[in-house]
C-alpha cells in the first residue's frame, strides 16, 4: 500500500485545482459575472502557470525537488481558504494568480521527483500509476463541487480543497524522508527510436496536448457556467465530467500495458482518436440536449488521456534535466488551458450562444492536427524515414 503513497499527491493537488475552478466558475454565476471575465479570471491564472513552469522546473534540478512541492502544497491551500471570503470579481482577479504560480511550483517538480524515485517500475509503469491519481482528482473535484451546489453560493468546495493542500503537505513531507535518486531503465519499447524521430514525436504529442487543453480549458473553466445558464443542472454536469474522468482513467491504464507499446512513436493512431474528439465537439455544438453529449465526453476524454501520455512520455523517455523538459510539456498545455477559456468566453459574449466555444474547439483541434500532419510530412522528407 505504501509503495503508492508517491502518487497521492497527484491526486490530491489535481482534486484541489479541480473543486477550485469548478465552484469558482458556479460562483460566478451567483456574482453575474460574464463569461468573458470568468475566461480572463481563468486565463490570469494560466498565464502565470505559463510564465513561471520552465524557470520552476529548472529551479528544481539545482535545488532540490521537495522544498518547492512543500511550498506549493500550502499556497494551493492558502489560496483555497482566501476564495472562499471573496465577494467581488476584483478580489477574485487578485487572488487567482497565485492559483496558476502553486501549479507551476508543483507539477513540473513532481514529474521530475516521481521519476527519480527508487523502485516503482520502470517510466511507462510510473507513468500510468500518476495519470491514473492525478485523473482521480481531477475527476472527483469538479463532481464533489457539483453536488455541493446548493440553492445559494456555496463555499464548501473551498474548504475541501484547502484540507486536500494540508494533507497533500504531510504526504510529501513523509515520502521525502526516504531520499534516493535512480535512473529508469526497461522502458518497454521493443525497437530503437534515432533522436531525430524522437524530437518529432515529442512536438507532434506537444501540438496534440496544446489542442486536449484548449479544449479542456473551456469544459472545465466555462463548462459549469455555461451549462447552468443553458439550464443544465450541476449534477448533470458533474455526471459529464466524472464520465470523462472515467474514460481517461481506463485509458492511462492501457496505455500502462505491454501492448501498449505498439501505438508509441506511431502518428496515425493518434491523429485518429483527435478526430474522434473533433466529432465530440461538433455534436455538442448541435445538440442543446446535453444527454445527447453523453459519447461526446466519451471521445474528449480519450482524447485527453493519449495526447496527454505522449506529451509526457516523450518529455521524459530518455530524456536527462527532466524538469526542464517536464517544465516545457507543462508550459505548452498550460498556454492551451489559457487560450480556451480566454476565447470561449469571448466568444459566448459575442455569440450570444453558450455553446459556440464548442465549435471553437472542434476548429482548435482541427487545426492542430494539420499542423501535426505539416511537422510529420516535413520531417519524412528530410529524413527518408517511413
Amino acid at each position: 500500500m505504501f509503495r503508492y503513497a508517491p502518487y497521492l499527491p497527484a491526486l490530491l493537488m489535481d482534486f484541489c485545482l479541480g473543486t477550485l475552478i469548478t465552484n469558482t466558475s458556479f460562483f460566478s454565476s451567483y456574482l453575474n459575472l460574464s463569461s468573458t471575465f470568468v475566461g480572463l479570471l481563468m486565463a490570469t491564472s494560466a498565464a502565470f502557470f505559463v510564465g513561471f513552469a520552465i524557470p520552476f522546473g529548472r529551479l528544481s534540478d539545482r535545488i532540490g525537488r521537495t522544498r518547492i512541492l512543500l511550498t506549493a502544497c500550502l499556497l494551493i491551500s492558502v489560496i483555497s481558504f482566501a476564495l472562499s471570503f471573496c465577494q467581488t470579481g476584483f478580489q477574485l482577479i487578485l487572488v487567482f494568480p497565485c492559483v496558476g504560480l502553486s501549479q507551476a511550483l508543483f507539477w513540473p517538480t513532481y514529474e521530475a521527483w516521481l521519476t527519480e524515485r527508487k523502485g516503482g517500475g520502470s517510466l511507462i509503469k510510473r507513468l500510468m500509476a500518476f495519470n491514473l491519481f492525478w485523473c482521480v482528482g481531477m475527476t472527483i473535484g469538479p463532481v464533489i463541487s457539483s453536488y455541493l451546489q446548493g440553492e445559494s453560493s456555496s463555499v464548501l468546495p473551498f474548504y475541501c480543497a484547502g484540507a486536500g493542500g494540508l494533507a497533500n503537505w504531510g504526504i510529501i513531507w513523509f515520502c521525502s524522508r526516504v531520499k534516493s535518486r535512480n535512473s529508469l531503465t526497461d522502458d518497454n519499447i521493443p525497437y530503437t527510436i534515432p533522436p531525430k524521430s524522437q524530437h518529432v514525436f515529442l512536438n507532434i504529442a506537444r501540438i496534440s496536448n496544446f489542442a486536449s487543453y484548449f479544449s479542456l480549458g473551456v469544459l472545465r473553466n466555462l463548462g459549469p457556467k455555461l451549462t447552468r445558464e443553458m439550464g443544465v443542472a450541476p449534477k448533470l454536469f458533474g455526471n459529464l465530467m466524472l464520465l470523462m474522468g472515467l474514460v481517461q482513467m481506463v485509458t492511462f491504464s492501457w496505455f500502462g500495458s505491454t501492448r501498449s507499446t505498439q501505438l508509441h512513436y506511431r502518428i496515425f493512431p493518434l491523429i485518429a482518436i483527435q478526430l474522434s474528439a473533433i466529432i465530440g465537439f461538433l455534436g455538442m455544438w448541435t445538440f442543446q440536449n446535453a444527454s445527447f453529449w453523453i459519447p461526446s465526453f466519451g471521445v474528449i476524454g480519450l482524447c485527453a488521456a493519449t495526447t496527454y501520455f505522449s506529451s509526457l512520455y516523450y518529455s521524459l523517455h530518455n530524456q536527462q534535466e527532466r524538469g526542464d523538459k517536464s517544465g516545457w510539456h507543462e508550459a505548452i498545455l498550460g498556454c492551451g488551458v489559457l487560450l480556451g477559456p480566454c476565447i470561449g468566453g469571448g466568444l459566448d459574449d459575442l455569440a450570444k450562444n453558450h455553446q459556440s466555444p464548442y465549435l471553437l474547439c472542434a476548429v482548435v483541434i482541427g487545426a492542430c492536427v494539420l499542423a501535426e500532419i505539416v511537422v510529420w510530412e516535413r520531417s519524412r522528407r528530410i529524413s527518408g524515414e517511413r
